[in-house]
Order: C-alpha cells, then structure tokens, then sequence
C-alpha cells in the first residue's frame, strides 16, 4: 500500500536518491546529495516541510512533490494566492503514472489549503521558490519540453499549457563578435563596464539567489560616468552552479538583461551581448546559456546574430481550483 506524507527531517538522504534514480537528463543536475538539498532548498526562509510530500512504500520513499507560493508585486514576502508545483520526481515503479497523480493532487490540496487562487506547475524566474541551479539550466523555465514525464502529468490533470521560453546556448570556443557599421556606430558610443556580485533588490531576490555568485554588466555612455545608475542597458549572469558541473563545462547563464527603451535597437542589443560574451570567455567560460522568453524580442535577435543555437524549451501551466 502506497501512503503520502509531509517531508520528515530524516527524508533528505532519500529523497537525494529518488533524484538520483531519474533518466540522464541536462535540465537535471546530479549527482544528487542530502547536503545539497539541504544547501539550496531546504535552508530556504519559507520553506514548509508540509509542501514537501512523499509516497511511502513499505516504510520506503519512492517520490516527492514539491509546492510553494510565488512573491508579491514587490518582492518583500510570499503572495499565497500564487501557488506553485515545483518538482515532481518518482523511483522506478509499476505504478509510477498513478503515484504522479496522486502527488500532484496532494500539492493541489496543500496548496489550496493556504489559499491558492491559481495553480502553476513548473517554477519560472516569476514564481520560482524551489530548485533554482538544480533544474532547468541558467534559470526556472517552467518544464523543459524534454521533461516528458512532468509534462504528461500537468496536461492530465487539465492545467493550460503555453510556451514560456526558448533555451539558446553558445559555444565560446573561438567566438569573435561580429562587426557591421551598425555595430561599429554603437561601438563608438558606448563601452562596456562591469559590476561584482550586485546586492539582492529585495527580499525575494534575496532568497533566490542568496548562494549564487553574479556578474553585472553594464553599457554606459562614452562621455558618461560610468555609474549603475547612469547604465543604458543592463545584464546580470550567474555560474548555474551546481547544475553546470554536471554538464561538464565552465557555464555561466543570463538572469536579467534590459535595455532603456530610447536606445533599444537589435545593434545595441547585439553589441552589449557580444561584448559580455566576449569577457566571458577570457575569464574562461565556455559555454552561455539564455533563456529567452516570448517577449523578449531585442534578446532573441542578438543571441540570433551572435549564434546562439536552440537547445530546449520551457513551458509553463496554470489552472484555476475547482
């Protein structure tokens, strides 16, 4: 017989090897510790080990469900009508379809429970509380089109699927940005400057990537100061670690790329992308994942031109409770 139950402090080194059990999969990253969890997810200021939920079989864990709640507007506190299936995994098992159902109906009921006024599945950069670096790559991208398993289950359950972004990678073996007049132009204008390990905005910020360490690029004006505040464009990365070390490769992924709207032309966009790769890769990265959303109309055509090659895509869910 197959029981569910909330998370118990001696669950980590199990549900570690549930993970560990999956098919080889780049969105996921192993090898999977309890020390590891206990790093980036369990240490989490709002973690609630009653939206962490097991399947016990003959006193044994065999899979998990994982809910939470996204932020407020302003990023100060969990917004609990915002509620959020993070990750779903199971081991090996005849009724692996059935215990899916029944785990995501549990997340479903937890997470109602606190009010939830709309279901997500899958965690994005929006509504994001759990596994950042451990799933999905440079960020949350919903559930990668290559998670099968994740994707069969949200569908099933009746939650609206819709495409929420496009996961580009480049090799920076030999990369040379490209140069043109339009280039050129900009080129003349601005420069490209640079920010360690830029504070959290807020708290939720804080917390998502409070065991990251970041990059902050900035565009400035040739005859500017060169200060944050003064940027026309702006663009932070982090190492994806740990999931990166898995892959094999010194990676580092896009977080926030903006452009002042007055400037926001494909060459400027082009030029800011290329020169940041360009450092990037004398410090020795050799691969720059970006996930690019549906809006993000200047970032797709830079990675476009800079050749950035189509590797995944995420998509997100949501339904409304019955």
């Amino acid at each position: 017989m197959i029981l569910y139950r909330p998370f118990l402090n001696s669950d980590p080194p199990a549900i570690a090897e549930i993970w560990r059990s999956q098919h080889p999969s780049p969105g996921l990253m192993q090898t999977m510790t309890a020390a590891t969890l206990d790093e980036c997810v369990f240490s989490k200021p709002y973690f609630d080990r009653a939206g962490l939920i097991l399947a016990i079989e003959d006193d044994k864990p065999i899979g998990f469900v994982h809910a939470g709640f996204g932020p407020t507007d302003d990023g100060s506190e969990l917004d609990e009508t915002l509620g959020v299936t993070s990750l779903l995994l199971g081991s090996p098992h005849p009724q692996a379809p059935r215990i899916a159902v029944d785990l995501l109906a549990a997340s479903e009921d937890y997470l109602r429970s606190r009010g939830a006024a709309v279901l997500h599945g899958g965690g994005t950069a929006q509504l994001g509380p759990f596994y950042f670096g451990l799933y999905g790559g440079s960020g949350l991208p919903g559930v990668l089109a290559t998670d099968q398993g994740m994707l069969d289950v949200f569908e099933q359950a009746g939650y609206e699927r819709e495409l929420y972004c496009e996961v580009q990678r480049r090799d920076l073996a030999g990369f040379r940005p490209p140069m043109d007049r339009h280039l050129m132009q900009v080129r003349r204008e601005f420069q490209l400057g640079q920010a360690d390990d830029p504070l959290p905005t807020d708290w939720w910020d804080g917390c998502a990537f409070g065991h990251t360490d970041r990059l902050r690029f900035l565009l400035t004006s040739k005859s500017g100061d060169g200060a944050d505040e003064a940027a026309a464009a702006k663009a932070s990365f982090w190492d994806i670690e740990p999931l990166a070390s898995s892959w094999g490769v010194h990676a580092m992924g896009l977080v926030d790329f903006q452009i002042e709207q007055e400037i926001g032309t494909p060459a400027v966009a082009t030029f800011f992308l290329g020169e940041i790769l360009r450092q990037l890769a004398s410090y020795g990265t050799t691969l720059v994942e970006i996930q690019v959303a549906s809006r993000q109309t200047l970032l797709s055509e830079a990675c476009q031109q800079l050749g950035f090659e189509l590797h995944d895509r995420g998509f997100c869910f949501h339904k409304r409770p019955a």
